[in-house]
């Protein structure tokens, strides 16, 4: 079900394909991305202002050796909550949890709260 225009499965294409540039353009300029994880807590989380710094941030991520599966959508007319299940080769698991308040047919706020595997020499 489209969400003001925002299309699900174009999100769920490009994170479970690596598709960077894609994933980019479904976000609003003034767009602000949050994320919580065992590196940066509640009290000092990541945060991302603005389409541009959004763009490094995906960039980084898709041009890793991981595969992504995107499940337990939940898509409302203005928010959107899934979980994302990645996994490196060296067997790390990462399981992330987000939700998008979507503006407009764009991404405006994201929060990522994500956990993974402790493994000896994972990026993480």
């Amino acid at each position: 079900m489209p969400t003001a225009g925002f299309d699900f499965a174009v999100l769920r294409r490009a994170l479970e394909h690596g598709d960077a540039a894609t994933l980019v353009a479904l976000y609003a300029e003034d767009a602000e991305m949050t994320i919580v994880d065992r590196n940066r807590p509640p009290s000092a989380p990541l945060r991302l202002l603005g389409r541009p710094a959004i763009a490094g941030f995906w960039r980084d991520v898709c041009a890793r050796e991981t595969t992504h599966a995107v499940a337990e959508e939940v898509v409302g007319a203005d928010r959107i909550a899934f979980v994302e299940h990645c996994a490196y080769p060296d067997g790390c698991n990462v399981v992330s949890a987000m939700t998008l308040d979507v503006r407009e047919g764009r991404i405006a706020r994201h929060l990522t709260v994500q956990a993974w595997d402790e493994v000896i020499g994972s990026a993480g």
